[in-house]
């Protein structure tokens, strides 16, 4: 091999992992540069999410009309000419003059018009270099031009380090504006990159595309082979975001808990379209269909296992049910003369994942089942790729076997089988144990599943039963006397009301965290009890400012509306609400009474809390109350330094802010205490401890409160509140940046002083 062809494949190699790398970097990047001004919204998520992946499928288009139609060397000069282009709008920032619509005029089309001047034009031209750049390969006359697939594996390598980077490493080191100037460094560095990439491949084109070589090896490409490898990546694809949901929603709602499975999805394309994969395709039917058949056994027979151990396991379910659909795709993929065919299609399949689980689920399903759904549409994918395993040549030998009853197909152990499940179903039946039932069921397609590994439709049929009897997010583990008594989903997730008559209480969940609950019991009605108990510092942060007079209450999250309990005549509450459905059930008095019952004036402001304080009077609120990060996925933008100096415009000078800081995984005080340090304001802490008032348990609550107010800084010193000095190791957080990470590291601190202590 000469010198030349040498460079190929690093070159290729480094220009396709900087390109995806660029790519998936911009979207979290730019995702954080319009929160503030659209609020924390999952809308806005689900309309940056929207754009990227449309524009990514544009990309795709692009790469494909231009191999189609154009010349290597004319193809070439015009990717070149638009990477020199969309350098006039680097770096990437808010363009000036840009402001969200006022009032309540849907923001959607004014997001999706910003990103499209702000990011569009680089995001696109990025979009189509992987396929392009791999089409560009298979015209060099190195050995491997003929297979330039194993290059994807290299665009996928680059889309995973962007992933995991940004997060712990680049999100934590740089603010936005750092971000955005090494992003634009990184992109001059791509120019210069696929420059050298089309040099390398100059000299071996002509102006004419349809080489020789190209229609010897030609292939007729089928509508049929086209769907299969649409389906092929919608299955993934869907399936990523459904176990993200699952997971989230009814195992374990950790922070950084959805990078998972989108760190496993692309690196099943790393392995699947690698040349040597070190995982086969005949191993990961094995491997997927094991696990299929212990989690579907664990499900079926209504057993118990820990929040961990269900995590991991349905996420090695995921990536193995992944693994195999790409593994096929791989096994699929078409002569290099359809290769930008090949991706789009592909990508076109990713796409209709992501709508299907954004937009339709949400809509369609009040739990989350498209999970059990596509999995086992996953489960119909196994061998797809493989004539002898379609449907008709199935139904033919099914039809053998029946007319024939060759090889045991109604042996005595199966008739033996059939007679014990019909007396079970009978027995369960007449007892009225429709559980009884429905586990005798699943065990019998289990059973029928577990022999017919080796058969797809049959493997396919009875997952697909089981999973219909059985769906995930629906039953966990063993039945308890908790009753769920309703369910309800929209873009801001799952709610779910629960009664729990051991505790006597009934509980709103959002997902796995709770958002408030109530005694059942009448004469209880009125306790204030979960994290609000009058033995918590709620008491203390109201019992302070209650001097006669009227006054002004904000509370940034609505719950079940507990907080207008701590009332006082003059008191009007203002709860600034973004979810709707949060806030039909707070109201309703067959749900919860506390804002019914209470008695206090209200008034509920429906949208992100930040962006509607905006519009309220300065000098207004006696008392904010921010309490919305009791969830274990916060809020970010009302934790900025900008965030807090909005806050203090809005509160009297005599005013203070309470803030509930009570999480699981994240230690909020460092970031609190560094803002109000730099706004003025001093800082006070209590924990209060959990237990029962009249027999109704209240959890333990982490409170701060700041103030500037003598007055009110003596009554917290003389009622044990302790003031938290701002952390001279901890960087504040500004709109231009903020570190989650930082979080966990300064909460595993806290513990071990405490310990200490």
């Amino acid at each position: 091999m000469t010198p030349s062809k040498k460079l190929y494949i690093p070159i290729y190699t480094i220009t396709l992992l900087l390109s995806a790398f660029l790519l998936f970097l911009v979207q979290p990047m730019f995702g954080k540069m319009i929160l503030p001004l659209l609020g924390g919204s999952p809308s806005v998520w689900n309309a940056a999410m929207l754009f990227f992946q449309v524009t990514l499928l544009a990309g795709y288009a692009y790469a494909h009309g231009t191999a189609r139609f154009m010349s290597i060397k004319a193809q070439a000069l015009l990717h070149i000419t638009l990477l020199l282009v969309f350098t006039i709008i680097l770096p990437v920032a808010i363009p000036e003059g840009w402001t969200p619509p006022a009032g309540s005029n849907d923001p959607t089309l004014w997001q999706l018009a910003l990103m499209t001047v702000a990011v569009g034009g680089p995001f696109f031209v990025l979009s189509g270099s992987a396929p392009m750049l791999q089409h560009w390969f298979s015209y060099t006359k190195h050995p491997d031009s003929d297979n330039p697939y194993f290059l994807y594996a290299a665009s996928n390598l680059g889309s995973i380090s962007a992933l995991l980077l940004y997060p712990f490493f680049i999100e934590p080191a740089l603010g936005i504006a750092e971000q955005s100037s090494s992003w634009a460094w990184g992109y001059g560095l791509l120019i210069i990159l696929v420059m050298v990439s089309a040099l390398l491949v100059w000299r071996h084109t002509t102006t004419d595309t349809s080489t020789t070589t190209e229609k010897k090896n030609e292939e007729a490409i089928t509508w049929q082979r086209r769907a299969l490898w649409l389906v092929l990546a919608f299955v993934p694809s869907s399936l990523m975001l459904g176990v993200t949901t699952f997971i989230t929603t009814d195992l374990a709602s950790a922070p950084l808990l959805w990078i998972v499975p989108l760190a496993l999805y692309v690196s099943t394309f790393i392995i699947a379209f690698a040349k040597k994969p070190f995982i086969g395709l005949e191993k990961t039917y094995y491997i997927q269909g094991f696990i299929l058949i212990m989690i579907l056994s664990f499900m079926g027979a209504g057993a118990t296992m820990s929040k961990f151990v269900l995590v991991m396991a349905h996420l090695l379910l995921f990536f193995f049910t992944a693994l195999m659909c790409h593994h096929e795709l791989s096994a699929t993929r078409p002569h290099t003369k359809h290769l930008t065919q090949f991706y789009l299609i592909m990508s076109l399949g990713g796409a209709l994942g992501g709508f299907f689980n954004a937009i339709i689920a949400p809509n369609l399903f009040v739990v989350p089942i498209e999970y059990g759904i596509i999995l086992a549409l996953g489960c119909f994918m196994r061998e797809s790729n493989l004539p002898q395993k379609s449907l008709s040549t199935s139904w033919r030998w099914f039809k053998n076997k029946l007319a024939k009853r060759e090889d045991g197909f109604l042996n005595t152990t199966g008739l033996t089988q059939i007679i014990i499940i019909f007396m079970a179903s009978a027995a369960s039946l007449y007892f009225g144990n429709i559980q009884s039932l429905r586990m005798v069921l699943i065990l019998l397609f289990l059973s029928v599943l577990t022999m017919n590994l080796e058969k797809r439709w049959v493997f396919g049929f009875c997952a697909l039963i089981i999973l219909t009897l059985h769906p995930p997010g629906l039953f966990q583990g063993k039945l308890t006397s908790d009753k769920v008594i309703h369910r309800d989903r929209n873009f801001f997730g799952i709610i779910k009301i629960i009664d729990s008559p051991k505790q006597g209480i009934r509980l709103l969940l959002n997902g796995t965290t709770y958002h408030g609950a109530q005694a059942l019991a009448a004469k209880h009605k009125h306790l204030q009890i979960s994290y609000y108990s009058e033995k918590s510092g709620f008491t203390d942060a109201f019992e302070m400012a209650s001097a006669p007079g009227n006054q002004n209450i904000a509370v940034l999250g609505l719950g079940i509306g507990v907080v207008s309990c701590y009332q006082k005549k003059g008191r009007h509450f203002d709860f600034f609400e973004i979810n709707p459905n949060v806030i039909k059930i707070a109201e309703d008095p067959k749900l919860f009474t506390y804002l019914s019952n209470c008695g206090s004036p209200y008034k509920i402001i429906q949208g992100d809390a930040r962006l509607k304080m905006i519009e309220q009077p300065d000098d207004y609120y006696d008392i904010i109350v921010m309490d919305a990060f009791s969830s274990d996925s916060i809020p970010l933008h009302l934790l900025t330094l900008e965030a807090f100096e909005l806050y203090k415009r809005k509160l009297k000078k005599d005013g203070h802010i309470v803030v509930h800081i009570s999480n699981r995984y994240l230690n909020l005080k460092p970031v609190v205490s560094s803002a109000a340090s730099t706004i003025g304001m001093e800082t006070y802490n209590r924990v209060s401890k959990g237990g029962k008032i009249e027999g109704m348990p209240f959890h333990q609550t982490d409170l701060t409160i700041l103030t500037a107010a003598p007055a009110h800084i003596d009554y917290l010193e003389a009622h044990d509140w302790k003031v938290i000095e701002p952390n001279e190791d901890f960087r504040l957080w500004t709109d231009q940046y903020s570190n989650i990470t930082a979080l966990f590291k300064f909460l595993q601190r806290a513990a071990t002083e405490k310990t200490k202590n």
